[in-house]
Formats: structure tokens, sequence, C-alpha cells
């Protein structure tokens, strides 16, 4: 691991709003090939994968960043590793000076238990249950529904007694409140107040690999912003994350790591079957109305795109908008330079904007191919050379033509440029209007696979249907007696070749029927009693499929 906890308390301790980092609450989501720890500010502090033995990092740390303009003044939250304070603080915006005490807290909830507790299998109200913030304190300034619940009997309050419970997705699921009231900077934040959902599914496919964050943004304060940015911060590491470079993958919407080596050597490391990991945008904050650009990248200027395929004009009477997905990315070093660290406010903006602080773009430097030692840093001395807002996009480009590049550029990261880094997945510029709010999702995805592209090519197949496993989740239900009953079978991912296996653990033997997902048959096979059988997926090309049960009806989603 690159940064030890004994060197980061150091660092928490040199400031007195840093004392209010070691206190934070923090809790743990494990599920299938996935832990992460969250702390109450909603920030993941190490994301890792089981690998035969032991634990393996994928991802150091990520957090939200977010600024935005008020007469020339900027006003900004942007969270890293809280060393010098949080921006964060716990709970929603607040009068009550107990309210970091009240809300420190990691509301981890389980669709079993839920589940458990609708069919009348526990005694009493489980705490996850009764502790959930489903409202605010008004007395003290704080908005009366907060965390979302199941009303059962429709009343408009939250009471556990009368079954009511919460509304999470997922099998697990965490939820944080959060504001970004601080005076870290000049100017302070911006008054918002963050809900946050992260959460994973348990199904024997490609979900086991996928962790998804959902955001509402609430703009609790009097004051209106513009020329706003949104951005993921991400540190990824790779097992060993000495050796890691990055990537764009822009009309996936999506930042990403992959090793720049053949050998991610080390005890933390992957060894020859290197890992990779990446972020895709799912959703955006909302563009300004009218502003020239197809910023969700649909075809669509000025509209959005239905779901038979029509260009909708945004309207604002009727609330038809378009959403910002990833407007850039950026990078920078974990050391000091122009290229480094972030010291002061309009570095951190300058970074949302995908540029370097100080006034220099980013600029497609010496484009040379993937693994090419020739490709440059983006970052050019004389600021002269066509500028871009994507890092390391490689050949991928916006075909809406809104952003920079806007063809083929064959633009990498130099295997040669192994430093410490840090990513941002951006979106922007708009506006927060006074009282306003806003949603942004995006989702974690990871794959290890031994190839010639060092994961390259495994990681962006996998992000550029990140969208379609997102809007086709796995159906969850509460209150379902026969959630607890046993499948006889199993679908399973195998992370380390990416391939799929049904185990068959039951007493009949299995059939199963195997289609795309425009419904047309393309196989079937068996699966005889206490045995496994690989799906061979070889001759079809990249996509999603669908494999059925004939006797139950049951379907599993397989990708490749």
């Amino acid at each position: 691991m690159k940064k030890t906890m004994q060197t980061l308390m150091l660092g928490l301790l040199l400031s007195t709003p840093a004392l209010y980092a070691q206190n934070l609450a923090v809790d743990s989501i494990e599920i299938n090939t996935l832990k992460a720890r969250v702390y109450a500010d909603g920030g993941i502090w190490e994301m890792e994968t089981w690998d035969d033995s032991t634990y393996k990092p994928l991802l150091f740390a990520d957090g939200i960043w977010l600024g935005g303009l008020n007469g020339g003044n900027l006003h900004l939250s942007s969270q890293e590793y809280r060393q010098g304070g949080i921006d964060f603080m716990p709970g929603p915006i607040s009068n009550d000076v107990n309210a970091f005490t009240k809300y420190n807290k990691v509301y981890r909830v389980s669709l079993q238990t839920l589940t458990d507790f609708k069919n009348k299998v526990t005694v009493g109200i489980p705490a996850e249950i009764a502790n959930w913030p489903a409202h605010g304190d008004t007395l003290m300034g704080e908005a009366y529904y907060l965390a979302p619940f199941v009303d059962v009997n429709q009343d408009g309050h939250y009471v556990p007694a009368d079954g009511d419970y919460p509304k999470i997705k997922g099998d697990e699921a965490i939820y944080t409140i959060f504001n970004d009231i601080n005076d870290r900077y000049y100017f302070g934040g911006l008054g918002v107040e963050v809900h946050c959902m992260l959460y994973g599914y348990k199904t024997g496919g490609i979900e086991d690999s996928i962790l998804f964050k959902e955001f509402r943004v609430i703009n609790r304060s009097s004051t209106s912003y513009v020329n706003s940015y949104f951005s993921i911060f991400a540190d990824f590491d790779l097992g060993n994350a000495r050796d890691d470079i990055m990537g764009t993958n822009i009309s996936a919407n999506s930042i990403f790591t992959y090793n720049g080596d053949r050998d991610d050597e080390g005890p933390s490391g992957f060894g020859t079957k290197l890992a990779t990991c990446g972020i895709r945008m799912i959703k955006g904050p909302p563009a300004d109305y009218f502003n020239g650009f197809d910023d969700d990248k649909d075809g669509c200027l000025d509209a959005v795109r239905d779901a038979n395929g029509n260009c909708i004009p945004e309207n604002q009477v009727t609330g038809v908008r378009e959403q910002i997905l990833l407007s850039g990315s950026m990078y920078y070093n974990n050391f000091s330079s122009a290229q480094g660290n972030p010291n002061v406010p309009t570095d951190y903006y300058s970074y949302m904007k995908s540029d370097w602080p100080g006034g220099r773009e980013l600029i497609i430097e010496n484009p040379s191919g993937l693994l090419n030692v020739l490709n440059g840093d983006g970052f050019v001395q004389n600021n002269v050379g066509i500028q871009t807002t994507f890092a390391y996009p490689g050949n991928s480009f916006d075909t809406s033509g809104s952003y920079s590049p806007i063809s083929p550029v064959n633009w990498f990261a130099s295997p040669s440029n192994l430093a410490d880094q840090r990513m941002l997945a951006n979106a922007g510029p708009f506006t927060i209007g006074a009282g306003q709010e806003f949603d942004v999702t995006y989702a974690f995805i990871w794959s290890r696979k031994q190839d010639t592209a060092h994961g390259y090519n495994v990681i962006n197949n996998k992000l550029a249907y990140l969208d379609t496993l997102y809007r086709n989740q796995p159906s969850r239900y509460v209150s379902i007696p026969k959630y607890h009953s046993q499948e006889n079978y199993r679908v399973a991912y195998n992370q380390r070749d990416n391939s799929w296996w049904i185990l068959n653990e039951g007493k009949d033997k299995l059939d199963f029927k195997l289609y795309n997902t425009s419904g047309q048959f393309l196989s079937t096979f068996s699966v005889q009693v206490n045995s496994s059988l690989l799906i061979n997926l070889d001759k079809l090309s990249s996509g999603v499929y669908l494999i059925v049960n004939e006797k139950s009806g049951t379907s599993h989603k397989l990708i490749k």
C-alpha cells in the first residue's frame, strides 16, 4: 500500500479542523469480489478485492469535488485525504451545534435484514432499520425528509413499528448524509447537502465486480453559482501502485487505470494476471438550457433522445434538459510541481476544468499509440498545441463534436510515466440555482486478465456496457419468502480469465438457452448433475447476453 496510515494520521494532526477527520465514522460493504470502507462523508477509503488468500487494493480513495462562482468568488469543496481538514461534514444542513455527533454515522443495510423484518423472521426492530435517518429535526432547520424509506401505510412518517423500512438498492447498501458548510477556503463551500448511496449485488454474474454510487446534491443556500463543475476524485491503486497508468474512454464517459508493465510485482501486486479498474459516469449534473452543446453525447443538440430514438428539445416548462456526462478528465501527480498536488482553491478549480494550475492547458502531446513511451504527458511549457479536455483518450473521441478531441488522436499514457497519480472525471460548466437539487451516479468496475494490452481492452469492453447494466439492474424484492430459498445451481464469473460457468449442485440435469438482448435465440446446452460447465462465448461479439433456465424461466445476464 503506497500510503501508510501512520503518515496520513500525522498529516491529520497538523490542523485543528482535521481533528474531525480522525473521528469520522467508518463502515464497510463487503459483497462478492469487492470490499470497500466508507466514511461518514461519503468517501471510500480503500476498495479491495479478494485474491486467492488475501485482499489486494484496487482503489485507495475516492471523493467528490464541487466548485462554482458567485460574484466572481470561487466557492469550493474538494475531498481528498482530509489532511488539512474536511470539506464535507456528516449530517444535513443544520443549526444544531451537535449535528456532527448526531449524524456522524454510516448507515449500512442489507436486503436480507429488510426481508427478514417484513417476513417477521426477526424479533423486534433491527438496529439498521430503527436508526435509519429518514427525518431531520425541523426545529433545527433540517429538512424533514432525508433518507428514502418505504411508507407502508402512506402517512408520510417513518415508523418502523408500522412496518416502514429503508428503501435501498442492491443486496447490500451504505447510506451517508453530509454537507459542505466549512471555512477551509477563502469563500467557503457552497452550502450544499449531499445524500449518497453505495450499493452492490450478489448475482454470481457480472454485477459481482461492480459497485454503484448515487448522489443527491441539494443546494440548501439562497445563493446561485455559475461556471460550476462536479468532479469525481479517484486515487487508484492496482495492487502495486507504482506501475499504474491512466486512460479515458470518452464515448463510455469513463476514466480507468491499467498496468504500465507486464508484471504487477510485490506482495500487494497481482503478478502477470493484471488487474484493471475504472469509473463510469452514468448520470451527470444538469446542463444549462440551450448552451449549444450536446452534453450527453446522444447526437441531440440541446435536446434529449427518448426511448424511441427521437430528439426532444429542451424545455424549461416541462423540465426536459440535457445532463453533462464527462465533459473532461484530468490527472495530477503526487508531488509538488506544476503538474502536482493542488495547494489553493484555484488549483483545484483548474484541474476540474481539465487545465493545469497557473493557466496552462492540457495539450495532446506527441500521440504515439498504446504502451508507447514516446507519448507526451500533456504538459507543454509554452502552452502551444491542440488543446483537449480529456487526458489520454486513446483513440476514443467525442462524436458529438462538443469536446476535444472530436476524432481519433492515438494519445495514450506513456508506460515510462509511472508516477503516483490521482485522476478526475469532470462535468461542467453548469449553473447551480438557489434551492436546486440534482443527481449524479457513477459506478466502479474491475477486471483481471492476462493479455498483451495489459488489460486495456478488457476494462474498456466492460466500461462500454456498464450503462446498460445500470439501466437493467437485477430485480430485488422485500417480503417475498422465496428470497430465502436456495438455488440448486450458480452462474459464476471467473475474474482471472473472464469466463462464465454454470455450477449444478442439485439432483437434476439443467437445461439452458442462450439469447442476445434482442431476444434472438443463439444456442442451447445442458449441465449434468453435480458438475460444472463453461459457457462458450468465444464466437460471439462483445456485448450483453442472457441465459434462461428452461424449467424455471429464470434468466441471468452475461457480458463478454
